[in-house]
């Protein structure tokens, strides 16, 4: 079912000029009965200082049934809880008015489990009418609202929210309490892998993770466990002093085996805490300074977008989410050049979360992906590819290369290679392109009455792949037309500055 909802709430969407409330947004109160008989208001909460999490699902949700089998938001309300910190609620929201209390226990015929047991903060039964006050349009919806109260028109208190999603635990710790400036009571370190994702010709690689004070006392110890492909590794011990908004790299260890990086805070001043990460740290495979991207969309294209950075963490080339919307089971093409020597990490990105396994879903077709080393026009191997028919499904996935040998890039045509990312953006974009001869470059950008607001003469450019950063940061929210000239030819597109 898992796009069905989808669709419908985008029909509705079209019909009655509604969308998903953006990061910012007041967040409308309201009270609720939970299925234990106990009346809640959100802003009562709000009002005494909490910060408050809730979460949007239906009890046949996918995605929301594997996050809650996370145990991410139950970790959290035990830490941080009317019976840990006291600093925050969480709101359990079932949303569909099509299912049953038995569908919540998980006895039901429209449920994938018990949502019950094991749940210790309030869950709501029905509550469509809040999940389409709040303009919802997809499952799960987990918004995170923030005690920063100020007077609305009617002299009465308004609250603010943020999409914060299906986050890690510290991705909910950052939204709930540093974004949201509500600082946690006692010591409450969050962490955040800052290590090596890859190991570039079969060498060593070093993990470690920043650590980011955000209680009220110091952190003066810290316990880690770590894992390697399941096998556990040393403990990781830390001894010092950090402070409120203080940070601090810790290393977990240097490793020669590529793989699952899992690692957990264990302990905090000597008492006992809740906190765990995972990274894919991905090996190379050879490949030559051309190569291809190709993407077959499935029937959802704008879930689907990638990226390649250096190892040094600059950014190469790229799409943002929903830049293929509307062309499905279309085969999209992108010529990358890169340098010889160097080692680059590709990830692919599918937002809901199913990879781009469509069949499971009814009648569609699955898409598919690779990564191939060109010599010219002619392929040269296989670097990384992906089916979606093979029935494996991903949020992201990422594949290392190392380049090993020169070729030739093919003569394409600008048009074809020029990409912007992200687009939209707010204040600062990425234009990139590939020419296939040297020759004089230069950037125009004008806006939709016609002024040249950009003028960039990139002088003489080597053939290749280039990368311009673009500031649009003195200039308003709206459409942009971009010209690019390189060897030769021109090539124009709109781009969106949200700022």
């Amino acid at each position: 079912m898992k796009h069905i909802y989808m669709l419908f709430a985008a029909l509705t969407i079209g019909t009655t000029a509604l969308a998903q409330l953006p990061d910012g947004s007041i967040a409308p109160d309201f009270t609720a009965t939970d299925i234990n008989g106990v009346e809640w208001n959100l802003y009562d909460l709000l009002d005494e200082g909490n910060t408050v999490i809730l979460d949007f699902y239906a009890t046949w949700c996918g995605p929301c049934w594997d996050y809650k089998e996370t145990g991410i938001l139950e970790d959290l309300w035990s830490t941080f809880g009317p019976e840990g910190t006291g600093d925050l609620y969480i709101f359990s929201l079932e949303s569909d008015g099509s299912t049953t209390a038995e569908d919540l226990a998980g006895t039901g015929s429209n449920t994938l489990g018990d949502w019950i047991t094991g749940t210790p903060f309030p869950m709501f039964d029905n509550m469509e009418n809040v999940f389409d006050e709040y303009t919802n349009t997809y499952y799960p919806t987990i918004y995170t609202v923030c005690p920063d109260g100020v007077m609305g028109s009617d002299s009465t208190m308004q609250y603010t929210l943020v999409e914060s999603g299906q986050a890690s635990f510290d991705g909910h710790v950052t939204a709930a309490f540093m974004d949201c400036a509500n600082s946690i009571t006692g010591a409450a370190p969050i962490m955040s892998y800052n290590g090596d994702t890859s190991a570039c010709g079969g060498g060593d690689w070093t993990g470690s993770t920043s650590v980011y004070n955000l209680g009220s006392d110091d952190v003066i110890a810290m316990t880690f466990n770590v894992a390697l492909n399941g096998a556990a590794q040393a403990d990781v011990m830390w001894e010092g002093v950090l402070s409120n908004g203080g940070s601090e790299t810790v290393v977990l260890g240097t490793f020669s085996e590529v793989g699952e990086l899992d690692y957990a805070l264990v302990s905090v001043n000597g008492n006992a805490w809740t906190a765990e990460d995972a990274v894919a740290v991905v090996g190379s495979s050879e490949a030559t300074s051309y190569v291809q991207v190709r993407i077959t969309t499935d029937n959802w294209p704008e879930e689907t977008s990638w990226d390649i950075y250096a190892t040094d963490g600059s950014f190469v080339a790229g799409i943002a989410s929903g830049s293929l919307g509307g062309q499905t089971d279309t085969e999209f093409v992108w010529d990358v050049a890169l340098d010889l020597n160097e080692c680059y990490i590709f990830t692919m990105y599918d937002t809901y979360g199913d990879g781009l396994y469509a069949s499971q879903w009814g009648d569609y077709t699955d898409g598919s992906a690779s990564i191939v080393s060109m010599d010219g026009m002619d392929d040269v191997a296989v670097v990384w590819d992906y089916d979606g028919a093979t029935g494996v499904e991903f949020s992201s996935v990422a594949a290392g290369m190392e380049v090993t040998s020169v070729t030739g890039i093919t003569e394409n045509d600008l048009t074809s290679s020029v990409n912007v990312f992200p687009n939209p953006f707010s204040d600062n974009t990425s234009l990139s392109f590939t020419s296939a001869v040297a020759g004089n470059a230069s950037v125009v950008v004008y806006n939709l009455v016609g002024e040249k607001v950009i003028d960039m003469n990139l002088g003489t450019i080597a053939a290749g792949t280039q990368r311009i950063e673009l500031d649009f940061a003195s200039m308003e929210a709206g459409i942009y037309l971009i010209s690019l000239t390189a060897g030769g030819e021109t090539s124009t597109l709109r781009v969106t500055n949200t700022h």
